[in-house]
């Protein structure tokens, strides 16, 4: 028959052990991974287990350049938040902040213009006079590479083509100097022949 009596502490707490560490195929490997020493005990000598060697902590991993953005994102919204007049006042940062949440690097190599870019930057500077962090520092870069890599390629559109408005006559004496026409009154017309 069954004994009613509950199972001690020390085996309950030995099986939830196991349980946690995975059941007892975890629970031998461990065992064996341990040392094993001589201890003196009198004048007998004793095989004893010693102390499970340190877990070798796992290498850091660089975060990934999302990761990076992101902690950037949430260290910003949280700046922001500190002070919320803030957003009302710096409103080029709170657009980037706004846009980072929204489609994350793609706001800063695409969809948020460059003079917008430019002046968020500058009133993240003005914030960051005292703060030291990491994530915004980061976040500071990517903001200053995009404007520069940007910024260079619309300058190099805009060397390639000059549109300006002229007035009628201008056009007319500019078309002239261009094609070597002859003057109007000189050059014979549909109504004249």
């Amino acid at each position: 028959m069954p004994s009613l009596k509950p199972p001690s502490a020390s085996t309950v707490r030995s099986s939830r052990a196991a349980k946690k560490s995975g059941g007892p195929v975890t629970w031998v490997r461990d065992l064996l991974k341990r040392p094993l020493k001589v201890e003196r005990r009198g004048a007998q000598l004793h095989l004893v287990l010693g102390e499970k060697p340190p877990e070798p902590e796992a290498p850091t991993v660089a975060p990934t350049s999302g990761e990076a953005l992101r902690r950037s994102h949430e260290e910003l919204r949280a700046l922001l938040r500190r002070h919320p007049e803030t957003r009302h006042l710096m409103r080029h940062l709170g657009f980037i902040e706004q846009h980072l949440g929204r489609s994350g690097s793609r706001a800063i190599k695409r969809d948020i213009p460059v003079p917008v870019l430019r002046k968020g930057l500058e009133q993240l500077d003005l914030l960051m006079r005292g703060d030291t962090s990491e994530p915004l520092a980061e976040l500071r870069a990517r903001i200053d590479a995009a404007v520069r890599s940007r910024g260079a390629a619309a300058e190099a559109r805009h060397d390639e083509v000059q549109v300006s408005e002229a007035s009628h006559s201008l056009f007319d004496e500019m078309e002239r100097s261009w094609t070597g026409q002859m003057p109007l009154s000189v050059t014979k017309t549909d109504d004249s022949r």
